[in-house]
Formats: C-alpha cells, structure tokens, sequence
C-alpha cells in the first residue's frame, strides 16, 4: 500500500466516528442507535487494569469550548481537544466525536459515550480505553467526525490503540 492510501497518525488529530458501542465488546452498530453508556468515574480495563474518567465534566468543559467556535467543523476539532485534555481525562484515552447522522459504525473496548449536542449537530463522544475501529461509510471532514490520540488511519478506517 503507498503513502497516498496509508496515512499514519499517532496522538495527533485525525478523523474519526459515529455509531454505537456497547461497552466492553466488540460489536459494530450504526450511528442512529448510539446509546450512551452510564457514567463512571473509573472503568474497569480487561479485569485488571483501571482507568480514570469524568467524562460528565469533560462534556461540559466540551460545550463550553464549542460555543466559541463560528463553525460546527472547529466546534468538532475544539471538542476532540478538550476531550483528550481535559483533567477528567487524566490517563489520556483516545477520544473520538461522532455525528449521529452519518453512516458510520464503531467497534471496540470503550470506556464511555456521551450524547453531546454540537453547534445544532446530534454527536456521540467515545473514549477508548482499548482496541476499536471506526469506519465511515459515507462523507468525511470534521463536520462529521474526529478522533485525537492513539490512533491510525488508513482511508476511510481509523484504528485506535492498535484496533
């Protein structure tokens, strides 16, 4: 495969997902079934290995953040950053933001999701506490979807933490 159809990309923007997850498993779903999964402060990753999270304070800090932006496409990109960052993040999981009205699936181990309101759009925010892949089947830009962390992405596919 040439470097025009591979783009690598390791903690650095890139774009990312929609769709649902349940938790802990491996099971793909679209993006119009996204259901949220409670919050929890602390996840339990492969039985043996915790991680922190707060992803309601993360949420908040997100629309505030975005309420600066003029356009929903920096709104996306601004929630990434600040869901990636943010001091309710403190172990620094892939974070990924979704439109729920786009043809994309997301499969993997997720900490959490959170239904986020983006500039007049329906998001999904992930956090990945493994494994996952995201795959859009339909149009792409920061419009519809993002990931920030330890991801790769290979045309329309975005794998996380090794997904």
């Amino acid at each position: 495969m040439n470097s025009f159809k591979r783009t690598s990309l390791k903690l650095a923007t890139g774009t990312a997902i929609t769709g649902a997850v349940i938790a802990g498993a491996f099971v793909a779903a679209p993006a119009q079934a996204a259901e949220p999964a409670p919050s929890s402060s602390m996840a339990d990753v492969g039985g043996s290995v915790n991680v922190n999270l707060d992803p309601v304070a993360i949420v908040n800090a997100i629309a505030d953040a975005v309420n600066d932006q003029s356009d929903r496409g920096g709104a996306v990109q601004a929630a990434l950053d600040v869901g990636y960052r943010n001091a309710g993040n403190p172990d620094r999981l892939t974070v990924a933001v979704v439109n729920k009205n786009q043809d994309i699936t997301v499969e993997g181990d997720v900490a959490d999701a959170q239904s986020i309101d983006i500039k007049g759009g329906n998001y999904v925010i992930y956090w990945f506490k493994g494994a996952g892949k995201i795959t859009n089947n339909g149009d792409g830009g920061w419009l519809n979807w993002g990931a920030f962390g330890n991801i790769e992405r290979i045309d329309n596919v975005i794998h996380v933490n090794g997904g």
